[in-house]
């Protein structure tokens, strides 16, 4: 009997309540130049139109399977992918956001011409007709040490902390999962799987294309929000201890940086997250001094530093002054 053939790359796509926006993400995978894929279409508990979506595309297409799982959030949706993947290297897609039609064969060149283990692009912000780039990069990859990708992470250099718009290899995962029951679950993640990487290819082709929707899970504003200074913590705490005094004082600025992020977005109206954010705020102004020190602190970051200082409502203020003039919103 002969063998089948694993397929090269597998991708995996949570999928939840995302009637709307689900046959564009699934199309622009289907249309890949690069044709050796599987896709996972992972269900994580939908209500919606989603699930006849699901299995139409796989009627469609041989390479797509559907699983049906209870809710569990997106961490768990990515982990279950995980599990079943049979890919040499791995993908995510968000099920709200759709690829270009290079998107694949641009990240697996970037893989085998470098002979890396982890790929990147960019993305493209997108909120109705506005579209921006994340960054503007060379377009042709630029090879890092995992060390130094990492480094670049944990400053918001050229590498992002989102899993989606990567190619990585799958055996980085072997003892790495998704936080489960956790939002902002990437902030907790990526930096692993640097960590781990021997090489990796930063390019800045702008393939993916990142919806911002109000709806989604990232942008609800509720204690959840808080994941992500929690998980940042953690970063801290692990690459701190490691006796590796530039990795920690850029961990440090990984940690600030993402407190910071959920300072100008907390609700400053519920009590809860209020009393939660001027504790955040302390931890902030602990580290305000080291932070600016640093020389690779980006000149937005010294900013927000000083502005937080006069009090999270006039932080707030600012972030949305700066928001505003620089096109976020």
């Amino acid at each position: 009997m002969p063998m089948i053939k694993s397929p090269t790359i597998s991708i995996v796509v949570p999928v939840y309540n995302v009637e709307n926006y689900l046959r564009k993400c699934i199309d622009s995978i289907l249309r890949q130049s690069f044709k050796d894929f599987e896709l996972l279409l992972i269900d994580d508990g939908s209500i919606d139109e989603s699930a006849k979506i699901c299995k139409w595309a796989c009627d469609f297409d041989s390479r797509v399977s559907y699983y049906y799982k209870e809710n569990g959030g997106l961490s768990d949706a990515r982990n279950y992918g995980l599990k079943r993947i049979k890919g040499k290297y791995v993908s995510f897609i968000d099920s709200d956001d759709w690829v270009e039609e290079n998107y694949l064969r641009y990240l697996y060149d970037a893989l085998r011409n470098d002979d890396s283990d982890i790929s990147t692009c960019v993305f493209n912000i997108r909120r109705g007709d506005f579209a921006k780039p994340w960054k503007k990069l060379p377009e042709k990859p630029v090879l890092l040490s995992g060390r130094d990708a990492l480094l670049s992470l944990l400053c918001t250099d050229t590498v992002n902390v989102s899993a989606n718009g990567k190619l990585f290899l799958s055996s980085l995962f072997a003892d790495v999962r998704f936080p489960k029951g956790k939002r902002y679950e990437d902030v907790g993640t990526t930096w692993r799987l640097l960590d781990k990487a021997r090489l990796v290819s930063v390019g800045g082709a702008p393939l993916y294309n990142y919806r911002m929707r109000s709806g989604s899970i990232t942008h609800s504003g509720d204690m959840g929000i808080f994941d992500r200074s929690d998980l940042a913590r953690e970063v801290y705490e692990n690459l701190g201890s490691r006796g590796d005094n530039e990795l920690a004082a850029d961990a440090e600025r990984y940690y600030v940086f993402h407190c910071l992020s959920v300072l100008h977005t907390v609700n400053l109206a519920d009590s809860g997250q209020r009393n939660r954010a001027r504790d955040l705020r302390k931890v902030v102004l602990s580290h305000k001094a080291s932070v600016l020190s640093n020389p690779r602190t980006p000149r937005r970051d010294s900013i927000a530093l000083m502005a937080i200082t006069l009090g999270l409502r006039f932080y707030q203020f600012s972030w949305n002054v700066y928001a505003l003039v620089s096109g976020r919103i």
